[in-house]
C-alpha cells in the first residue's frame, strides 16, 4: 500500500544472538541488583552464571559502570512508557484526576520493580545522568509526563501559580530561570508552575521510597489509601485557596 513504511529487515543470526546475550547479561545483573543492590553486581559472577568468560561479558559492556548505566536507561525507559500509558488512558479525566492517575502508575511501577527504582532514583541514577546523555534523555522522558500533567493543571486553574511564585525565595529565582532555560519542554512554565513541579515530584518520590524501604509505620497497612491521601493533600496545597478542590474520593462519589 502506498505510503506505508517498509517493514524492518529481519535481524541476522549474529544480531539475534547478540541481542539474546545482552538480554541474558542484563537479566543476570538484575537478579544481582535485587539481591544486593548496585554493589552486588559482579561481571565475573555474571560470566559464571551464563557460562561465559569474563572477557566475553566485557565484550558487550567494557566495565561494570557501563552495565549499570544500561540498566539505568532501561529503568527510566520502562517507567516513562508506563507513565505515558497512564497519561493517555486518563485523557478524559479532569487534569487533577489525570495527575493522580499518573502518580498511581508511578508508584505501581516502582512497587513492581523495586530494585530498578532504587537504582535509577536511590543509588546512581541522579549522578549518572550528569555524565551520560542516554540516561539524561531517558530520565527526561519520564519526568516529561509530570510536566505535561502540571501544564494541564495550570491551564485548568488547579494551580495557584502567582501564590507559589511569590513564595519562591529570592535566592532561588535565578536558579528557576536557569532551569527553565536549560531543560527541554518547560520553557512555557512560569516560576510558580516549576515550583509546583518540584513540590509534587519530591513528595511523590519521597512517599514511594519510604514505602519501598519499609519506613511506613507498621500500623498504617492500607498503603493505597495512604498514598492517595498524600498525593491529594499535595495537589490541594497547590490549588487556589479561594476554591478548594474536591478530593479524588469526593469526585468518584459525585
Amino acid at each position: 500500500m502506498a505510503g506505508m513504511p517498509a517493514p524492518e529487515p529481519p535481524l541476522s543470526r549474529r544480531d539475534r544472538r547478540k541481542a539474546e546475550t545482552i538480554g541474558d547479561i542484563k537479566t543476570a545483573a538484575l537478579r544481582q541488583l535485587a539481591a544486593g543492590g548496585p554493589a552486588g553486581i559482579s561481571m565475573r559472577a555474571i560470566a559464571r552464571d551464563l557460562d561465559m568468560t569474563a572477557t566475553g561479558v566485557h565484550y558487550y559492556y567494557p566495565d561494570r559502570q557501563a552495565l549499570i548505566d544500561a540498566l539505568t536507561v532501561d529503568g527510566f525507559t520502562a517507567l516513562a512508557a508506563a507513565l505515558r500509558s497512564a497519561y493517555g488512558e486518563g485523557s478524559g479525566l479532569l487534569p487533577r484526576e489525570r495527575w493522580l492517575t499518573v502518580a498511581r502508575a508511578w508508584r505501581a511501577w516502582a512497587l513492581q520493580h523495586p530494585a530498578e527504582y532504587l537504582l535509577i532514583y536511590g543509588h546512581t541514577g541522579g549522578a549518572a545522568r550528569r555524565v551520560n546523555e542516554q540516561i539524561a534523555k531517558a530520565m527526561s522522558d519520564a519526568v516529561g509526563v509530570l510536566f505535561a500533567s502540571m501544564r494541564n493543571c495550570v491551564r485548568h486553574g488547579d494551580i495557584d501559580v502567582p501564590r507559589l511564585a511569590e513564595a519562591i525565595p529570592r535566592a532561588l529565582r535565578d536558579q528557576f530561570a536557569a532551569w527553565r532555560g536549560a531543560a527541554d519542554g518547560i520553557g512555557d512554565l512560569p516560576d510558580g508552575a516549576l515550583a509546583a513541579c518540584m513540590l509534587t515530584y519530591s513528595r511523590l518520590h519521597g512517599t514511594i521510597v519510604l514505602e519501598l524501604v519499609g519506613h511506613v509505620p507498621l500500623q498504617l497497612t492500607d498503603h493505597d489509601a495512604l498514598f492517595d491521601m498524600q498525593m491529594e493533600h499535595t495537589t490541594d496545597s497547590l490549588h487556589p485557596l479561594s476554591t478548594p478542590a474536591k478530593t479524588a474520593t469526593e469526585l468518584r462519589s459525585s
